[in-house]
């Protein structure tokens, strides 16, 4: 069960990745749209507020794996 909330995490972390890709080649708005067009308008600080943003959700996601195991697992609760 546990390494199955790994790759959860892991593969909720790539969307954030994929995000960029599909909203730059769709044309949709979102942070990866975003962030594209600062990179090429160079406007950095909307670069590294979107670069922010998403190393929290990141961060995020990895405190919530890590709290789901200590959830579900006995031994690594002491």
């Amino acid at each position: 069960m546990l390494p199955v909330i790994t790759v959860i995490g892991d593969q909720a972390a790539s969307l954030l990745n994929g995000a960029v890709i599909i909203e730059t080649i769709f044309g949709f708005p979102g942070v990866g749209k975003l962030m594209i067009d600062s990179i090429l308008q160079r406007d950095f600080n909307v670069v590294l507020a979107a670069i922010l943003v998403t190393a929290l959700a990141i961060f995020l996601m990895n405190l919530l794996i890590d709290l789901a195991y200590a959830l579900l697992d006995p031994r690594i609760r002491n």
